[in-house]
C-alpha cells in the first residue's frame, strides 16, 4: 500500500490545503522496551516529534483549520483551554505563523492564574497577542466564554475565528484522518502489513481516535481504535464524537464515515484532567528513566496507563500489534497542578523541586 492522501480517499471533496502540518511523516517507532514491559508488540506513533512547540498532533489538526480560517478573511484566532493547555501555544504559534492574533482565554473549574508563568502556559504568554482569564470557572462555559471573546474582538474591528478546545470540528478531523492515512502506509511497509491492528489514542474531546477509526474505515483495514479518556464526562465525550461522526459523513458525503468506532476506556481516569494519580506521576518517571520517553501527566502517561489496564484485562488485545499514538504535550512535565508539584517536592525534596510560589 502507498500513501494515500485526503484527495486519494475522497476525491470528490474540495479539500483545505495547508501551508504546513509540521515534519511529516512522523516516526512509527518499534519499541522493545516498551514491548517487554507490557508483554504485547507496541509500536509508538511520534507525533509528539511533529514541531518544535510541543503542540504535537493538535498542530497537524490545526493547519487545516487555519487554512480554511484565514480563506474566510480571519485576522484573529480564538481558542481557549486550561493552564497545562498544549492547543493554546499551537494556536498562538500558528497565528504568528500568519501575521494574524490569537486570543487565549484560560479557565477551567478549580483553575489559578499561575503567579510564575512555566511550560506551556509561558510559551502560551510569550506568543499569544491577548489572554483572557476566568479564574475557578466551570469548563462547561468554555463555549460561552469563547464566544464572548469573539465579539469584543469583532467589537473592535477584527475578524475572529473561534477553534474550539480539541479542534473538535471541520476541518480539524481532517488531520486526524490524514495522520490515520500517513500510520497505514507506514504500517504497509512492515512484514506484518497494515490490517487488523489496535490502535491506542488519548481521548479528550475524542477527534483524534475518531479521525484514526474514519481513516481504518476508508482503507478497509479493519482497525480497532482505543480512546483512553483523560477527561471531561463519559457522556459528553460520547456526544461529541457522535456529532462530530455524523458532521463528517455529512461534509464528505461518504457512508463509509458512518461506520467509524471508538471503544472508549475510563480506567486511567483517575481524578480528572489536569488531576493524575501519583502511581501515574510514579509511572510518568519510570517511563522517563527506563526509556527516555516523556509522556505528560496530562494526556500521555493517562494514556499508557489504560494501555496497561486494557492489555491486563484483555480489553485491548495482546494478539496482533499495538500502535499507541503519543500526540505530544511533553510540556504537561512542567506542570504545575497540586498532585504534580507535591509528588516533586517528595521525590526530589524542597531543595531541588520547582518552586512556584
Amino acid at each position: 500500500m502507498t500513501y494515500k492522501s485526503l484527495s486519494d480517499v475522497l476525491p470528490h471533496l474540495r479539500l483545505p490545503s495547508p501551508r504546513a502540518r509540521g515534519r511529516v511523516p512522523t516516526p512509527l517507532d518499534e519499541h522493545e522496551g516498551i514491548s517487554r514491559d507490557l508483554g504485547a508488540r507496541v509500536l509508538i506513533k511520534r507525533e509528539d516529534l511533529i514541531d518544535d512547540l510541543g503542540g504535537g498532533h493538535k498542530a497537524r489538526k490545526l493547519a487545516y483549520v487555519a487554512e480554511e480560517a484565514v480563506a474566510r478573511g480571519a485576522d484573529v484566532l480564538v481558542t481557549g483551554g486550561s493552564v497545562p493547555s498544549g492547543q493554546c501555544v499551537a494556536v498562538a504559534a500558528t497565528a504568528r505563523g500568519l501575521g494574524i492574533a490569537a486570543h487565549l482565554v484560560y479557565c477551567g473549574d478549580n483553575q489559578r492564574k499561575p503567579a510564575r508563568p512555566q511550560g506551556s502556559y509561558l510559551l502560551a504568554l510569550l506568543l499569544g497577542h491577548r489572554v483572557t482569564w476566568y479564574e475557578r470557572t466551570a469548563w462547561a462555559r468554555i463555549d460561552e466564554l469563547l464566544a464572548e471573546a469573539a465579539a469584543k474582538e469583532s467589537a473592535e474591528g477584527r475578524i475572529p475565528h473561534i477553534i474550539p478546545p480539541g479542534l473538535h470540528t471541520w476541518p480539524g478531523i481532517l488531520g486526524s484522518i490524514d495522520l490515520g492515512l500517513e500510520l497505514a502506509a507506514q504500517l504497509a511497509r512492515t512484514p506484518d502489513g497494515a490490517f487488523g491492528v489496535q490502535v491506542v489514542a488519548p481521548c479528550g474531546s475524542g477527534t483524534t481516535a475518531l479521525g484514526l477509526s474514519i481513516a481504518s474505515h476508508l482503507l478497509g483495514l479493519g482497525w480497532t481504535v482505543h480512546g483512553i479518556r483523560i477527561g471531561g464526562s463519559a457522556e459528553g465525550v460520547r456526544a461529541g464524537i457522535t456529532a462530530l461522526r455524523a458532521d463528517t459523513a455529512r461534509r464528505t458525503g461518504d457512508s463509509r464515515v458512518l461506520g467509524a468506532e471508538v471503544v472508549i476506556h475510563d480506567s486511567a481516569l483517575g481524578e480528572g484532567y489536569d488531576h493524575p494519580t501519583d502511581a501515574q506521576i510514579s509511572l510518568m518517571h519510570d517511563l522517563l528513566m527506563r526509556h527516555q520517553l516523556v509522556f505528560d501527566p496530562n494526556y500521555m502517561v493517562k494514556t499508557f496507563d489504560g494501555l496497561r489496564i486494557g492489555l491486563r484485562s484483555g480489553a485491548v488485545p495482546r494478539t496482533g500489534r499495538v500502535v499507541l499514538v503519543h500526540t505530544g504535550g511533553n510540556l504537561g512535565i512542567h506542570g504545575d497542578s497540586p498532585q504534580l508539584q507535591d509528588w516533586y517536592r517528595w521525590q526530589l525534596g524542597p531543595s531541588l523541586a520547582p518552586d512556584l510560589s
